[in-house]
């Protein structure tokens, strides 16, 4: 029996410096709405600071569960997978080891401005026995979790001893 393996998704520190951007952006641009006098400049920088008030909402609402944790497992005939926030298992997913293909990363599904922001997250797809079609092997709520060079290693080499 294989180590437990751990990984956490990599887009969280995304969220957190779209925060800290959006709350400075919406700040500066209130202070110049504050200083203007003609209603043309003064309707448009409203705006932009309502916008980016909001965008500063939304990307802390996003941090504030924090990061999932994905927890890899293994018994005698299973593979578990466990999402975790905050330490707390929020979902869980098993399947045979048996009907396991092959477990590879891919950078297939990524949001493009994610992956001109940073090229090396992936995502993993995976293919059983029993079909050809290629599902997202890590995906909560109905996205697909991305993650770091470090992190992929690690999913790798917990495939590759599993499936040899």
């Amino acid at each position: 029996m294989q180590p437990t393996v751990s990984v956490t998704e990599a887009n969280y520190d995304f969220w957190k410096s779209g925060t800290i951007i959006s709350a400075l952006a919406s700040t500066v641009i209130f202070i110049v709405f504050l200083m203007l006098e003609d209603p043309f400049w003064i309707s448009i920088t409203r705006l932009g600071a309502f916008v980016f008030f909001a965008l500063t909402v939304l990307c802390y609402l996003q941090i504030m569960n924090g990061p999932i944790s994905v927890l890899l497992d293994t018994t005698d005939s299973e593979v578990i997978i466990s999402y975790q926030k905050k330490g707390e298992i929020i979902q869980e997913e098993e399947f045979a080891k048996e009907t396991v293909k092959e477990v590879f990363a891919t950078s297939a599904g990524v949001n493009v401005m994610l992956q001109n922001l940073k090229p090396s997250i992936k995502t993993f797809k995976i293919r059983f026995t029993d079909t050809d079609r290629e599902l997202n092997l890590f995906e909560f709520s109905g996205r697909p979790l991305l993650f770091e060079k470090s992190s992929q290693e690690k999913v790798e080499q917990f495939f590759k001893t599993l499936l040899t």
